[in-house]
């Protein structure tokens, strides 16, 4: 008896020291890892665990009932836990594991519903003595049931999606044959006469039982060596694609481009081979209004575009967020250039086909030659690039490299730096056109004006650095700069007694941006200053482009009581019904229709008829560019409501338009 004793305890100690140092294994590989999987496996195994001691414990002692309930109640949960948290476990492997119910619900939730399912095996016991004959079919026969059934679907779950691998074969064999042995076990302990307890094929079933946890344990090692092993493959394979492509569209990267196309130039030293450097059109722009997620999708819509192109491209990269390089061989004359590089722009051109509808873009391209430009790759990229940021700024749809545009571009970058130390030191200084009212002849308004105090170069007038602020995109920096500027002004003319509005001219792009309404509040809010004393210029074109969207902002900008006005009337394409919809405060006539008025029937009409149109809208009209008294009297017999010209005052520094403002009329010759 002294040896089958020893044989049990042996067997339960060795179980449960396996089943502890397994979890412990387990629990620390889930903090490296961090998988939902290690997880389950760790508290399937502790559970199996505190089984197995359980039982010992109950076998050892003769705890009083309390503590023997305790001790049954741990036993079932324990038993029931390692099942199902092993079973979860295996599901959770699957890529994706959701759809299982299992999956899904939380450890928490799961333990609750053993503990109730528990309940259910324990307590009646308790509660009812007369049910103690059936307390071993629920408690151990039921259970050790319903363990075979989750370890058979455990095996029948990994087996169902299996790799070559030596761990996952050797789990399901494991979890297989101990759903087996539980199932025999049952049957046989059901059909046996013996007592559970004097059986000795107990102890054969126990060390079965033992050898099964050892094999389950060494199949999970195993396994998570393999699936690490496997993962370092893929990030070495990962490593080795992004050393060469883009990760978003699946195009060559940079470094590969310059391989190949040396590999290429090597080749065809002899033949013409262009480079080209694509780029999308205010890509940023469509990134802000419908999103990162289908701006890139935007990009890998490109990207096959072009791979698929009937140009056939030897090379396709992306180099940056939204530029491709592409290089054409078997191009032998200009005429077949011309046509690949219009059908480039119209690939472009065709709507992408995005989750949020439709969307239209243009591009610019970049061009430089193997054979003219450079006999490196390395020397032909930068050629290329140079050619497509010209044309960026030049805004023309595409252009070819030349001799000395490296100059133009570090002249631009020269004005660049420039201009931004400008303004973050108030070398720009506003000027200030006055606006004659024509009913009152006196000063209802002036138009803000910029010029640069350069240090080095001396006084500039607007046409020596605005086109380079264009080009190099800082208008909406010069815009705000200038705002800002006119709005103190405003606030300290207030504290003079001044009490005139000022006209900013704001560039389409600005205009444009979502946000500006928000500036401007800003703005007035730091310097006190009402709306109504600060007045916008848009062209005609900035507020037709989408009309829609123009005179939303419009619209926004007039609440907030801010006024708008529209430059260069007659210029662009304006839509009446638009026109009479927004609540523009004034429409501002373009000087080339006032110059030649006075000898020109035609100008005289169209003058003429904007004002009668102006006055039909219930707009005010004012007149730019008036020189003459000529010009002035015409004006004032047309009912024109406001003048502004040479002829009335050239733009003046601030000094002296305080000083204008103070006289009672002006002083016309």
């Amino acid at each position: 008896m002294a040896p089958e004793i020893f044989a049990r305890l042996a067997i339960y100690l060795t179980q449960v020291g396996v089943a502890l140092l397994l979890s412990f294994l387990l629990w620390n590989f889930s903090r490296i890892y961090q998988q939902s999987y290690l997880r389950s496996w760790f508290t399937a195994l502790f559970a199996f665990a505190m089984y197995q001691l359980m039982i010992l414990l109950q076998w050892l002692m003769a705890p009083p009932e309390p503590l023997m309930v305790l001790m049954q109640f741990i036993t079932v949960a324990g038993s029931y836990g390692f099942a199902i948290f092993l079973l979860r476990g295996m599901r959770q492997t699957r890529e994706p594991a959701a759809g299982s119910w299992l999956s899904e619900l939380s450890s928490k939730a799961l333990w609750l519903i053993i503990c109730l399912v528990t309940a259910l095996s324990v307590l009646p016991f308790v509660w009812f003595n007369g049910a103690d004959s059936w307390q071993e079919y629920y408690q151990v026969y039921l259970r050790l049931l319903l363990m075979s059934i989750l370890l058979l679907s455990a095996a029948l779950s990994l087996l169902q999606r299996i790799e070559n691998s030596l761990g996952q074969r050797l789990a399901v064999f494991a979890m297989a044959f101990w759903g087996a042995l539980y199932l025999t076990f049952t049957i046989w302990r059901l059909l046996s006469n013996q007592p559970m307890a004097d059986s000795q094929w107990t102890l054969v079933y126990k060390c079965t039982e033992l050898f099964l946890l050892c094999c389950l344990g060494l199949a999970l090692l195993i396994w998570l060596h393999e699936h690490e092993r496997s993962t370092n493959l893929q990030l070495t394979e990962k490593t080795r694609y992004l050393n060469r492509y883009d990760q978003l569209t699946g195009a060559l990267n940079r470094d590969a481009l310059l391989l190949q196309l040396q590999d290429i130039m090597t080749q065809k030293a002899t033949e013409p081979l262009y480079l080209l450097m694509l780029g999308l059109d205010k890509f940023k722009t469509v990134n802000e209004s419908v999103g990162l997620k289908q701006g890139d999708l935007v990009l890998q819509q490109l990207n096959k575009r072009l791979e698929n192109s009937i140009l056939k491209p030897a090379l396709v990269a992306r180099t940056g967020g939204d530029i491709f390089a592409l290089l054409l061989t078997q191009i032998s004359s200009d005429t077949q250039l011309q046509f690949a590089l219009r059908h480039l722009q119209q690939l472009v051109e065709k709507c992408f086909d995005l989750p949020g509808g439709q969307l239209q873009l243009t591009c610019t391209i970049g061009m430089a030659c193997s054979t003219t430009d450079s006999t490196t790759a390395d020397g032909l990229l930068q050629k290329a690039n140079i050619a497509f940021h010209q044309a960026k700024r030049l805004q023309t749809r595409c252009l070819a490299y030349k001799a000395g545009m490296e100059d133009e571009s570090a002249r631009l970058i020269s004005w660049e730096t420039e201009l931004l130390n400008a303004m973050q030191q108030d070398e720009l200084v506003l000027y200030f056109q006055p606006q004659l009212n024509m009913r009152d002849n006196k000063i209802d308004a002036f138009e803000v004006l910029v010029r640069w105090q350069h240090p080095q170069k001396g006084f500039l007038m607007p046409g020596q650095f605005l086109p380079f602020v264009e080009q190099l995109g800082l208008s909406r920096q010069l815009d705000f700069w200038i705002l800002q500027k006119a709005v103190e002004t405003i606030s300290r003319w207030r504290q003079l007694h001044i009490h005139l509005p000022l006209a900013v001219n704001m560039s389409p792009l600005h205009f444009q941006q979502d946000g500006l309404k928000q500036q401007i509040q800003q703005l007035l809010q730091q310097y006190k200053v009402a709306p109504d004393l600060l007045e916008l210029e848009i062209t005609e074109n900035a507020a037709m482009h989408d009309m829609e969207k123009g005179s939303n902002h419009v619209i926004e900008l007039q609440q907030m009581g801010i006024r708008v006005s529209i430059d260069d009337f007659g210029t662009g394409y304006s839509s009446l019904a638009y026109l009479r919809r927004m609540p523009i405060d004034k429409i501002k006539i373009d000087r080339s229709f006032v110059m030649d008025m006075a000898g020109n029937d035609s100008d005289m009409m169209i003058v003429k008829t904007m004002i009668k149109l102006a006055h039909g809208l219930g707009k005010r009209i004012l007149a730019e560019g008036v020189e003459t008294a000529v010009q002035l009297e015409l004006l004032r017999n047309m009912s024109c409501d406001a003048v502004q010209g040479y002829y009335i005052a050239k733009p003046l520094a601030e000094e002296d338009a305080l000083a204008l403002v103070k006289k009672p009329t002006m002083p016309l010759s």
